[in-house]
């Protein structure tokens, strides 16, 4: 069976557009350009929450800063305790030298930590209030056994810090966030 000759063949079709390639994909500049200017504003409570998670980080490295300065003092309020004179003067120094050295880098962690996420939720992230508010609570945990003025002004200011996190604008902006990616 033959099939008969097409008339227009050759010819193109009335009214139809001629192909017009799809644009080129976007660079990752220009990708990144577009999800900052998808992003809602960042709201006041966000703001606020963002400078003290980034003081509470700052006060932890002090915090460090302090106890690799005050060594001696550190020494000398171990030496003190009642469980210090049962010890071996080389078990002693061991003690005090692992426990200091814990304190610095336990310092120094949690001043990273509490930066690191306080850029996530700055950046909408919902995960990272709740990272957050956890690390909040192993600051309070800390100062509830062993109470400190510094310690209590760290526990007070992540406090406030969370307490924004959580106010009704700052919910918002996490929601409007999480609907545009």
């Amino acid at each position: 069976m033959t099939t008969p000759e097409d008339p227009d063949e050759g010819r193109p079709a009335p009214n139809v557009p001629p192909h017009v390639p799809p644009p080129p994909p976007l660079s990752e500049s220009e990708l990144a350009r577009a999800a900052f200017a998808a992003r809602p504003p960042l709201p006041n409570e966000v703001r606020i929450s963002f400078v003290l998670w980034l003081a509470v980080g700052a006060m932890f490295v002090v915090s460090a800063v302090v106890a690799v300065a005050q060594r001696d003092q550190f020494v000398e309020a171990v030496r003190q305790t009642p469980e210090a004179r049962d010890l071996t003067p080389e078990a002693f120094d061991a003690a005090v030298t692992a426990s200091w050295m814990l304190a610095i880098i336990a310092s120094a962690v949690m001043a990273g930590l509490f930066v690191l996420f306080a850029f996530q939720a700055r950046a909408g992230r919902s995960w990272a209030r709740v990272v957050l508010a956890v690390l909040t609570a192993v600051v309070l945990l800390f100062v509830l056994f062993g109470p400190s003025p510094w310690g209590l002004l760290i526990a007070l200011i992540s406090v406030a810090a969370v307490v924004l996190l959580y106010l009704p604008g700052a919910k918002a902006y996490f929601d409007a966030v999480k609907r545009n990616r």
